[in-house]
C-alpha cells in the first residue's frame, strides 16, 4: 500500500494537515495450519465440523476482517496571536474511510459464505480553544464537537466486532500546566 502525509504551514498562525493510505493484501494461502490440520485429520477419517465451518468464512481471495482499502484525513488549525482574538484558536477536520469488510458470514445454513461490509463514511470535527496565563501558568479551555453533522456510521473490527460509531457529542477541557 501507499501512505502520504503532507503538512502545510501557510502563515506562522494556520496549518493544513492531509494524509491519506491505501492497503494491499496478500489474499491467498490463509490459515495453512489450520488447514493442516484439517487435511491430517481428513486423512485419519476424522470429522471436523466445527474446523472446516470456521474455515468456509476465511475462503482464499477475501481480506481480514476490519479491512479497509483507503482511508484519509483533512485537518487544520488557526490559532489568533494577535489583536482582540490573541489567544483563540479554531480548527476543524473530516475523516473517510471506504467500506471495511466486517468478515464472511453464513447467511443461510448450509450456504455459501457471504462477504460482509460495512458502508464508506466521513466525519467532521470542529474544535474551538483559547489559550492564556493564570497565575503565570498556562491554561487552555477548548470545546470539541464530534460528527458535527450527526452521521450513522458503523465502525467494522470483524464480523462479529463492530460498532455504532460517536454520535454528535460536545466536550469542553480545560488544561492547566505545572
Amino acid at each position: 500500500g501507499y501512505e502520504l502525509e503532507v503538512v502545510a504551514n501557510f502563515t506562522r498562525n494556520w496549518r493544513l494537515m492531509l494524509n491519506a493510505s491505501t492497503n494491499e493484501l496478500a489474499l491467498t494461502n490463509r490459515l495453512p495450519q489450520l488447514k493442516g490440520f484439517q487435511a491430517a485429520a481428513k486423512a485419519q477419517n476424522k470429522a471436523t465440523p466445527l474446523l472446516d465451518a470456521l474455515l468456509l468464512t476465511f475462503p482464499d481471495g477475501v481480506p481480514s476482517a476490519g479491512y479497509t482499502k483507503a482511508r484519509g484525513n483533512v485537518l487544520t488549525r488557526y490559532d489568533f496571536a494577535q489583536g482582540a482574538l490573541k489567544g483563540f484558536y479554531l480548527g476543524g477536520g473530516a475523516n473517510w474511510r471506504q467500506p471495511t469488510f466486517r468478515g464472511n458470514a453464513v447467511l443461510v445454513q448450509g450456504g455459501a459464505a457471504q462477504a460482509l461490509w460495512s458502508p464508506s463514511y466521513t466525519v467532521v470535527n470542529l474544535l474551538a480553544g483559547y489559550r492564556t496565563k493564570l497565575f503565570a501558568r498556562p491554561i487552555s479551555f477548548a470545546l470539541n464537537v464530534d460528527n458535527v453533522l450527526n452521521k450513522d456510521y458503523y465502525v467494522s473490527g470483524a464480523a462479529n466486532i463492530g460498532k455504532w460509531g460517536v454520535p454528535q457529542n460536545f466536550r469542553f477541557s480545560s488544561v492547566v500546566e505545572f
